[in-house]
């Protein structure tokens, strides 16, 4: 079995989507919808505001009202086009490299599990 990884490809790492994961950005009233985040980065729904490429910005993960990570500072690297912001974290101290390892982690078991279900059925 030839088992092979990539490490040129431009996502370096697997990337999930959480329904209802919002990203609450300091000095601005709305939360964003998250598209889907990885531990290396995120996309964002911007909406009608705008975001400038390299802009930095404080950043909390929030489901419902519950806040899943706080205080992550993110940098955008890349309008995606039709409102989709690519970015990446910046200096994410050992506890919040943990808990977004976590957090992808958690959502990778829900998605298999649901897999397992919907092929036992």
């Amino acid at each position: 079995m030839d088992i092979s990884f990539d490490s040129s490809s431009a996502r370096g790492a697997f990337r999930t989507s959480l329904p209802g994961l919002a990203l609450r950005i300091e000095g601005y009233p709305s939360p964003y919808s998250v598209k889907d985040f990885s531990v290396n980065g995120l996309a964002f729904s911007a909406g009608k505001d705008s975001f400038d490429v390299d802009q930095q910005l404080k950043v909390d993960f929030v489901l419902g009202k519950k806040e899943l990570l706080t205080g992550l500072d993110i940098k955008v690297v890349r309008d995606i086009g039709k409102g989709l912001m690519g970015c990446i974290y910046v200096d994410l101290d050992k506890y919040q490299e943990a808990r977004l390892d976590k957090l992808v982690l958690e959502v990778q078991k829900r998605m298999i599990m649901l897999r397992k279900k919907k092929g036992a059925s």
